[in-house]
């Protein structure tokens, strides 16, 4: 089942079409810095909605690979913030000011995990090794464009070292292993310079599924080929169209070209005790908001300063299941606020977000 949560801002104005939007940042946030004693957080509205009849037809692959496994299980007692307690004792002052027991801090209990949302595909591992930067690139993510400055991303960056082993992802059969310069992969020839595309060995709604590595160095296997999850299949580079060494990764779905690519962040398994955090920016009218600011703030514990841009509307395809315009990965499991927009057409909703599912909202802008 998917967890929807929805909030509405009321209309600013008569204006027919949308304000301009700045980029949001920490200092733009107009809530409280800190959680104080006194508050509390009301539970978050849960939805269930049924999944597309699609999904009905939808059937795991059998995977011959070993199965990811969390290296760490979150219990419920993992995710509460901790209780302070008044000692048992208080201590002995000269003074005549009584003495003071310390007050408790509130505590956050997340609602029942939900059951995994059907059609959620978190199957692929890491493609690169345990040890290196096998986080990905939070700067250029999938859909986004930095700002305007570069054209539309179609998959996510591994920021690796040249001559970092990369890793296929899942088994498959390799389909392409050589360069790019006379076969078109990307925007152009010679795209991703030296590259490997693996078309693997299941389905998603009847469709095939390939993963592309980008700007390698040297293809480590040939094309025909089979090959087994977390085998090495080459070495990362700076070949093709880039500007440094790192891992150009890619997810495509039905066809193993450039306008068939889906974002990798709702493919890869999430790093122990976190989640994935995806949705929708729309206006009222229901269309979706292109390159809206968001913010990711964690409201139960300390947390890193997370944000990004709804995706650019050219050439970039959402997730057949969940239909996003953004998302968010390895978000640690705990209560959040996200906030969508710029000053004057704001909106925000509280939720949360639980380890290896992937949470969906959904916010409304008001005009």
């Amino acid at each position: 089942m998917l967890l929807l949560l929805v909030i509405s801002l009321p209309a600013c104005g008569s204006e027919a079409t949308p304000k301009a939007l700045e980029v949001a940042d920490s200092s733009s946030y107009d809530g409280p810095e800190t959680v104080d004693a006194n508050t509390v957080f009301p539970p978050p509205v849960i939805v269930t909605v049924a999944s597309p009849n699609e999904q009905k037809t939808f059937v795991l692959p059998e995977v011959t690979a070993k199965p990811l496994e969390p290296s760490l299980v979150v219990t419920q007692s993992d995710l509460l913030a901790p209780t302070v307690n008044p000692p048992d004792t208080q201590p002995q002052v000269e003074t005549a000011e009584p003495t003071m027991a310390l007050k408790p801090m509130p505590t956050f209990t997340p609602p029942p995990s939900p059951e995994s949302a059907t059609g959620e595909h978190l199957w692929f591992s890491r493609p690169v090794p345990q040890g290196s930067t096998n986080w990905t690139d939070k700067a250029y993510p999938y859909g986004t464009t930095r700002g305007g400055t570069l054209r539309p991303h179609h998959g996510v960056e591994f920021n690796v070292p040249a001559n970092t082993e990369v890793l296929a992802v899942a088994n498959g059969i390799v389909r392409i292993a050589g360069n790019d310069g006379s076969i078109i992969l990307g925007d152009a020839p010679d795209f991703y310079g030296n590259v490997v595309v693996i078309e693997h060995d299941f389905l998603l709604n009847g469709q095939p599924v390939y993963t592309l590595y980008g700007h390698l160095s040297e293809p480590l296997v040939e094309e025909g080929q089979a090959v087994n999850a977390q085998d090495v299949i080459a070495l990362s580079g700076s070949s093709g169209v880039a500007d440094g060494a790192h891992l150009h990764f890619e997810v495509r779905v039905g066809n193993n070209d450039y306008q068939s690519t889906r974002n990798p962040l709702l493919w890869l398994y999430p790093f122990p005790d976190r989640g994935v955090v995806t949705g929708t920016v729309t206006w009222p009218d229901g269309g979706l908001a292109d390159e809206v600011p968001l913010t990711l703030r964690r409201l139960d514990a300390p947390s890193p300063y997370r944000a990004t841009t709804t995706y650019a509307s050219k050439g970039i395809n959402p997730d057949e299941v969940f239909q996003e315009n953004f998302t968010f990965d390895d978000v640690d499991a705990g209560f959040y606020e996200l906030s969508a927009g710029a000053e004057g057409n704001r909106a925000k909703i509280t939720f949360w977000v639980y380890p290896y599912r992937t949470s969906f909202v959904d916010i409304e802008l008001g005009r």
